[in-house]
């Protein structure tokens, strides 16, 4: 069960996030482990996420924003991420996505953004004909991802091996903040 992140803890997250020079892509709180995910143009390196760790955990320790044993979790949300919003769906166009919306299952490329959905060009696996355009309002969505060609992968693994580290994950234990 994911809890909503008071707006204390978030603004805390977004100011360490900045701060070390990287965009916050979500964030979750499930009680246990707060998951942080982080993003940049250039890509994620193992030192940006130890680096974001490292800066929120001594935050988030010193301010007492969440009063019992916590994980920490900072890393890249992936090549295959979600897509949560108008302005994912924007950043996407041209690309590869795959959605589950009340009205069926959509694969395609997005051609169009507007305030209200997104216009797809369907591709085999689809619930509409491929080669075909379908518009998707964002109250219908369930929910969005990017999706990648083995080829795009091929390419992704690539530059990865030659960047080295590109995407990350990093965990620590929090300290107990509680009274004892």
């Amino acid at each position: 069960m994911v809890k909503k992140i008071s707006d204390g803890l978030l603004k805390a997250i977004e100011e360490t996030v900045a701060s070390c020079g990287v965009e916050l892509y979500d964030a979750e709180f499930n009680g246990k482990t707060l998951r942080v995910l982080i993003t940049k143009l250039e890509g994620i390196t193992v030192d940006i996420c130890a680096n974001v760790s490292q800066q929120l955990s001594q935050r988030l320790d010193l301010e007492n924003l969440i009063l019992d044993r916590y994980f920490l979790e900072v890393s890249s949300p992936g090549i295959e991420r979600k897509i949560r919003n108008q302005k994912d769906f924007q950043e996407n166009i041209g690309k590869m996505i795959t959605i589950s919306s009340r009205s069926g299952g959509f694969k395609g490329k997005v051609l169009s953004v507007t305030e209200s959905g997104v216009m797809i060009k369907n591709t085999a696996g689809s619930s509409a004909k491929p080669g075909t355009e379908s518009f998707v309002l964002f109250t219908d969505i369930h929910h969005a991802r990017v999706m990648v060609s083995d080829e795009e992968l091929f390419n992704k693994n690539r530059q990865i091996r030659n960047k080295k580290n590109n995407e990350c994950s990093v965990s620590n234990a929090g300290n107990y903040s509680g009274g004892e």
